[in-house]
């Protein structure tokens, strides 16, 4: 008997336990939808101040995604060409950072900078060939590819751990139901992940921004949206996405570097 009653007591003790535990999480998240709430209202309110409307759903408390530096991986890049080339390929180094690989089907050239082309009869069907391109690389493909005689061109925006990169794209190129061409930014599949920097909070770059417009004197009226992205920078020695806010706007989208608070716009 004496044994039962023990048990009874550690599962009651264990059950108490339990139940304030998940009364302190409940109280900590209601303290953080709270807290965001009351953060989202203040920025509605600065920028309502300076003549511009804020859309609440455009403050985002995620955090955005971590710097990556990029490792060529010329072996990523002769098996994107044997995609449209066919595995039977020619590999020359023609230097200064350029590979090429030339088959029966076209040519391919990529370098250092991350740029490719890939030339020729790359196979009939661009529609089919485009789709199961962007399939493999987790790239959305378009809704609308080519015209009725299958000519034309489509261009696709790259992404990386399912966040876009901006100006990052692949073209298509088709004439009368024949690839003829595949060009763009190669992204390497290799990379290290950063952990120098603390990338800037959604709140901290929607105030950098209203900051830069009155600065700039740009005409803004509305924010309509806010999202995390990457932005392609290369130089002579290494590949990096960074991690950056864009901010879509009634006129164009601006982007905040979240490592430089820098800001720019296109």
């Amino acid at each position: 008997m004496e044994t039962y009653r023990l048990k009874n007591i550690i599962i009651l003790t264990l059950a108490l336990v339990n139940v304030f535990l998940l009364g302190t999480l409940g109280m900590r998240q209601a303290q953080k939808i709270t807290s965001q709430h009351q953060a989202t209202e203040e920025l509605v309110s600065l920028f309502a101040a300076e003549g511009v409307t804020l859309s609440e759903k455009a403050v985002s408390f995620s955090p955005p995604p971590s710097a990556l530096i990029m490792e060529r991986d010329t072996a990523a890049e002769k098996s994107m060409a044997a995609t449209f080339l066919g595995e039977d390929l020619t590999t020359a180094d023609e230097g200064g950072g350029i590979m090429t690989y030339t088959s029966g089907r076209g040519r391919a050239v990529f370098r250092a900078s991350g740029v490719f082309e890939i030339t020729g009869e790359l196979g009939k069907g661009p529609s089919i060939l485009g789709r199961q391109f962007c399939r493999n690389y987790g790239i959305d493909p378009p809704d609308q590819w080519f015209d009725a005689s299958g000519s034309g061109a489509v261009t696709v925006q790259q992404v990386c751990q399912g966040y876009p990169v901006e100006d990052c794209t692949i073209t298509f190129l088709a004439e009368n139901n024949v690839l003829r061409s595949v060009s763009g930014t190669f992204l390497p599949t290799n990379f290290t992940v950063s952990q120098d920097d603390t990338p800037l909070t959604a709140s901290t770059a929607l105030t950098i921004f209203l900051v830069a417009r009155r600065t700039s004197g740009a005409v803004v009226s509305t924010v309509n949206g806010l999202y995390p992205c990457y932005e392609f920078q290369n130089t002579a020695s290494t590949l990096t996405l960074t991690p950056s806010w864009c901010v879509t706007t009634d006129t164009v989208d601006y982007y905040i570097n979240c490592s430089t608070g820098e800001v720019t716009h296109r």
